[in-house]
Order: structure tokens, then C-alpha cells, then sequence
């Protein structure tokens, strides 16, 4: 069976807000720190990437504290942007797919409800939402298009051997998941569906709600495909960088 190692990459942070903004209505007087990653899997498709990080000028605008390039990030696993081959976008909110220009050979890997979305819904102009995304990140994505490297699904979808796309949508339209084979058992990148190991483990997601419903249920349907809690792994859980072996600057092995 093929088998993957993963990698959580910190861009930026950390940044403290109200606890209240990863526990949805909940501890308002309590302080929480939040770190943005992206993921790479190192295997025998690899190397696999779970979103990208944002480009310098989004970071300076979005004013994110220690950024670090994501191409120099990977450069500690030893990869260069052309060696990705698969870019998974998990959704398209600013923090998560701001990069996808630096991987110019890549595949990308969207679902398709959140590329019609963002791209179609005249909802998107309203400031709730202005404040996700930021139209100019699709300009690289409207060139994978053009170039046949943007691959839209619907629903779940075997990626490689040994990984396989997950829905999970909730926290956006269409946010997709990343089930791996790993030495320690089928891991799950969840990315948003739960900004921390709390969301899950307490069952609560976070203030950041697309669709509440499926969120819930798509909470329960990550637990039950990973092979235990501890491979889990959240969207922006300090824990990431800080509780698992640092293999070089910014970057940490999960499994």
C-alpha cells in the first residue's frame, strides 16, 4: 500500500484574537493563537501540496506577521516549485490559496461547487464575503485553466494511490479534504473544517460558517475516516508547529 509522509509548512503567525473566533460564540474573554500552513506529502506521487500560502504583497496587505515565501519554505524539504505536481485546494478563501502563481506546473485540484461560487454568485461582492477572498488570487487559477491544469470535482475522487479527495463542505461552499495512507494509519488533512484540534474534539467549529449544517456533519464524517484523533489535523492549530519535530526552519513532520 502507498504511503505518505506529511509535512505542516507555517507561512505566518503566530496572531492572538478572542477564542470566540475559533470556538464559534464561546469564550470571548479567553485569548487563542493561530498559526497559516500549507501541507506537503512526500511519497511515491509526491510531492503533493494541500494549499499554498499567500504571495508577499497579500501578506503585507493582509498585514501577517513573520511571513516566510512559500517557495522558500518548501526549499527546507529540499523541492522546488516545479517539482509539485498536484496543488489541492482545500477552498478558496485568501489564506489558502493565494500562491497557486508559483507552481506553474502543477495540476490544481478544486471542488467544483467553490469554484462556481466564488466565480458565478453575486453573493461574493457582498463585504461578508469580501473578506475571504480576494479575486485577485484567481488570476493564476483562470490561467490553469486556460493551460488545462485546473481539475474541478465533484464530490470525493481518488487523487493517487493512497490519497484520496474528501468533500467536506460547511465552512465553505465546496471545502475538500485530503485522506492519506501513512505509516501510522489513514491521516486526514482537514484544513478548515476544523481550525483546531478543539473544533473536533468538542465538536463546535469555528465563527468562520458557510453552511452550519454540513459543516456538523462533515466534522463527524472527517473523525470517522481518520485512524485516530491525533491524525486529525486541523487548518490553523498552533499545535502544528509547536508539539510535533521540527525537520527545518518552519516546517514540522505530522506523520
Amino acid at each position: 500500500m502507498d504511503s505518505y509522509e506529511i509535512y505542516a509548512l507555517r507561512y505566518a503567525g503566530p496572531e492572538e484574537s478572542s477564542r470566540a473566533l475559533l470556538l464559534w460564540n464561546r469564550d470571548w474573554d479567553q485569548k487563542i493563537q493561530r498559526a497559516y500552513y500549507f501541507w506537503c506529502l512526500l511519497g511515491p506521487g509526491g510531492p503533493v501540496l494541500v494549499d499554498c500560502g499567500v504571495s508577499p504583497e497579500r501578506a503585507a496587505q493582509r498585514k501577517l506577521k513573520n511571513y516566510r515565501h512559500p517557495a522558500e519554505l518548501l526549499g527546507g524539504l529540499g523541492i522546488k516549485p516545479d517539482d509539485v505536481r498536484h496543488l489541492v485546494l482545500s477552498h478558496m478563501h485568501w489564506d489558502h490559496c493565494g500562491a497557486t502563481g508559483f507552481f506553474p506546473r502543477a495540476q490544481m485540484h478544486v471542488q467544483d461547487a467553490e469554484w462556481r461560487f466564488w466565480r458565478e454568485s453575486p453573493l461574493v461582492r457582498r463585504s461578508l464575503f469580501t473578506i475571504l477572498h480576494e479575486p485577485g488570487d484567481q488570476e493564476a487559477l483562470d490561467r490553469a485553466q486556460d493551460q488545462g491544469r485546473l481539475n474541478l470535482h465533484q464530490g470525493d475522487a481518488s487523487l493517487l494511490p493512497g490519497l484520496e479527495l474528501i468533500s467536506a463542505p460547511g465552512h465553505s461552499p465546496g471545502l475538500m479534504a485530503l485522506k492519506a495512507n501513512t505509516a501510522a494509519g489513514a491521516a486526514v488533512l482537514a484544513s478548515d473544517c476544523g481550525h483546531t484540534f478543539a473544533n473536533f474534539s468538542e465538536d463546535w467549529p469555528s465563527i468562520f460558517i458557510f453552511d452550519l449544517p454540513a459543516w456538523l456533519a462533515s466534522m463527524e464524517r472527517l473523525r470517522g475516516l481518520a485512524a485516530s484523533p491525533r491524525l486529525l489535523f486541523p487548518g490553523h492549530d498552533l499545535a502544528l508547529s509547536r508539539d510535533y519535530p521540527e525537520v527545518a526552519p518552519g516546517i514540522t513532520r505530522l506523520v
